[in-house]
């Protein structure tokens, strides 16, 4: 059986040829083409279907692998807090055994800032952000913007 690409391709050929064709001929391969399209089509949609089922499918595991990932990722941050709490109460800065080297080090400084407004303009950057949404809507009053178009595009919809 022809392909979809295929089936296109012989539809637009028939489609050319419809004036040098005899009106019958023309006709019934037409609706043979179009016929055979139809089942393609439908194939193509049962595919789908699977694949829609299976993208849940997938998305969901993900979810619920992520989830256990974060549970364990908590589980080892408290192990690790317990464990360095427990070194610096009893003032062990270090622990070797046979298999691991345990110690506890100071982290590079961090910056916190209290009061922003108290910052001077030149240790500031000012960002330009688009606002996608205020444009969108000029343009769709029919106001014009420079630099930007509405632009409609097209999909296939299976129900």
């Amino acid at each position: 059986m022809a392909t979809l690409y295929e089936l296109t391709g012989k539809y637009l050929d028939l489609l050319n040829m419809a004036e040098d064709v005899d009106p019958t001929v023309f006709h019934d391969t037409l609706d043979a083409i179009q016929d055979t399209i139809e089942v393609k089509a439908d194939g193509y949609a049962k595919v789908d279907k699977e694949f829609a089922k299976d993208e849940v499918a997938l998305r969901e595991e993900a979810q619920r692998l992520s989830a256990r990932a974060s549970s364990i990722g908590n589980k080892r941050r408290l192990l690790k807090q317990n464990l360095q709490d427990s070194m610096e109460a009893t003032d062990t800065p270090k622990i070797k055994t046979d298999k691991f080297t345990i110690y506890i080090q100071n982290n590079p400084a961090k910056l916190n800032i209290e009061d922003e407004s108290q910052i001077p303009a030149y240790l500031t950057v000012t960002k330009h952000v688009i606002d996608n949404a205020k444009i969108k809507q000029l343009l769709k009053e029919g106001k014009e913007v420079p630099g930007a178009e509405l632009t409609v595009g097209r999909s296939l919809r299976i129900k």
